[in-house]
């Protein structure tokens, strides 16, 4: 099976996937209008995000996927257990403190770091368990 920095590319494609459908879920569907006000755009236009930023933003999911992916291999992680410990303290230790930046010194919303928060925490842990299934 082909694979990418040791990791079956199978797996990065299932990971990614499923980051960004959760993204699209979280911030097109659930949290759309509360998000949306926070950050100061109009939900009411219906305008669709252009393609360069749904491509950044895949690209985003893909990085992160192989950073999870690549520490599980590392660590020899396979259960699916241990593969979401492991994503909830990847996303506790860097994603968490990286966004509490926001309210802390940028004066945004706490709401923010909600939302964008749980969202780190619920997919950097599915992105974990499903690379349990290819983790070898």
């Amino acid at each position: 099976m082909p694979k990418i920095f040791g990791l079956k590319i199978i797996g990065l494609l299932a990971t990614s996937v499923a980051f960004f459908v959760l993204g699209w879920l979280w911030y097109g569907v659930l949290f759309m209008e509360k998000w949306a006000s926070l950050m100061g755009i109009d939900a009411s236009t219906g305008d669709a995000p252009t393609l360069m930023p749904m491509l950044y933003g895949f690209l985003n999911v893909v990085v992160v996927s192989v950073g999870i992916g690549l520490l599980l291999k590392w660590l020899r992680i396979t259960t699916i257990a241990s593969a979401i410990k492991y994503g909830l303290i990847v996303a506790v230790c860097f994603s968490l403190t990286t966004e509490a930046y926001g309210p802390i010194y940028g004066g945004t919303p706490i709401e923010l770091l909600y939302i964008n928060g749980a969202y780190n925490l619920v997919g950097y842990s599915l992105v974990a368990a499903i690379w349990s299934f290819f983790i070898e």
